[in-house]
């Protein structure tokens, strides 16, 4: 099962260390500016950038340049902890398609987006497109390992007997898994025959679910 012991050494990760030096991704920079209530085009005005290029370097269709990278790190850090000054793992990934093996080796951190977000958090990486109606491939969620209940129309990351690991919405009577995806191909789980685990359940995406 995805576990927490040895996924982090917690000293290295604190995200205030790097904040002021390491490039973020656009997924990142939106969850810095949801969490503060800042909107792009208040970003955009701050770091003195047209508003339109500011919408395409956060969708990935433009490069964020180093010196606009220094701005906009001014904007979200300077004079201000991070939202709760510390960051979560991003220990790998989680399949929202068909069952894949979940990778188990700490890729980077984020910084935590909000202070209810608990200590043993870990975030993923989405693969797949089974839930693309809620998360598109390549986003990233936080899962909460300690929140394991199966409750109706919440959303868990599910381990099978074998290790694998995928994301669905969790759905009773009967107890199913269920993408929540624009293509059709996509099935339904029906739980209860093999043997799985919940490793916990989905709290956060670009915004608490």
């Amino acid at each position: 099962m995805l576990g927490q012991d040895g996924l982090c050494d917690n000293g290295n990760c604190d995200y205030r260390n790097v904040s002021q030096s390491r490039v973020m991704d656009p997924e990142e920079i939106l969850q810095l500016l949801n969490a503060q209530d800042i909107s792009q085009a208040e970003l955009a005005r701050r770091i003195g950038l047209d508003q339109d290029k500011m919408n395409k370097a956060l969708k990935g269709r433009r490069r964020i340049s180093a010196s606009e990278m220094d701005r906009i790190r001014t904007v979200l850090f300077q004079g201000r902890a991070v939202a709760v000054g510390r960051s979560i793992p991003v220990i790998g990934q989680v399949a929202a398609g068909n069952w894949k093996a979940a990778i188990q080796h700490p890729l980077e951190a984020l910084p935590a987006p909000d202070a209810s977000i608990p200590p043993s958090a870990f975030a993923l990486r989405v693969v797949g497109d089974s839930m693309d109606l809620l998360v598109d491939d390549g986003a990233t969620v936080i899962v909460d390992p300690d929140d394991r209940v199966l409750f109706n129309n919440r959303y868990y990351v599910v381990l099978n007997d074998d290790g694998e690991a995928t994301f669905k919405q969790f759905k009773s009577d009967p107890a199913r898994l269920v993408p929540c995806s624009s293509n059709a191909s996509h099935q339904e789980i029906v739980l209860g025959g093999a043997p799985f685990d919940v490793v916990g359940r989905i709290i956060w995406r670009a915004a608490r679910m």
